[in-house]
């Protein structure tokens, strides 16, 4: 919004009190579009749980060109069956020719703290996104002071430079 983008965001509500998952729609650009954006129009889609990008890909371009950003974190939900890494894999593959999975989760023991996982995405996707790393630290630095700003610019930095 420091930059002049139109920003719109639409999130499911309670699923995640009841163990279930949250999407969240985050759109952006010169003008301003419906939070939700139409099926197969994705420039750019997050998973902060592995298993969540496959419930989101039906709004990859048809043409692969959407990226897609997956951390390797798994929240095995009771009685959930996950696909086998190859049948993952070969999933990712038919929907996108720009896949990457983070491993964010090594980043867990240095932090303490498994919410850190946010940042470190933040920081990888900057070089996807017309923002600059700048710009988001000083946006940081009015929401958080001393430690908790301190772990959040670490964070943010460690993703930048995966």
């Amino acid at each position: 919004m420091k930059r002049g983008f139109k920003v719109t965001t639409s999130e499911t509500h309670g699923l995640s009190q009841r163990g279930g998952k949250v999407v969240c729609f985050l759109r952006f650009g010169n003008k301003r579009d419906a939070p939700i954006p139409m099926i197969g129009t994705a420039d750019l889609i997050i998973a902060t749980e592995k298993s969540t990008i496959l419930d989101v890909l039906k709004y990859s371009k048809p043409d692969k060109s959407s990226i897609l950003i997956i951390s390797d974190y798994e929240k095995k939900v009771f009685n959930s069956d996950y696909p086998s890494e190859e049948s993952f894999l070969s999933i990712l593959n038919e929907n996108s020719d720009n896949f990457y999975i983070l491993s964010v989760m090594s980043f867990v023991e240095n932090y303490e703290n498994l919410k850190i996982i946010n940042m470190i995405i933040l920081g990888y996707i900057l070089k996807y996104l017309p923002i600059n790393k700048e710009d988001l630290e000083d946006s940081l630095k009015n929401y958080f002071s001393g430690e908790s700003l301190e772990l959040n610019l670490k964070a943010l930095k460690d993703g930048y430079d995966l």
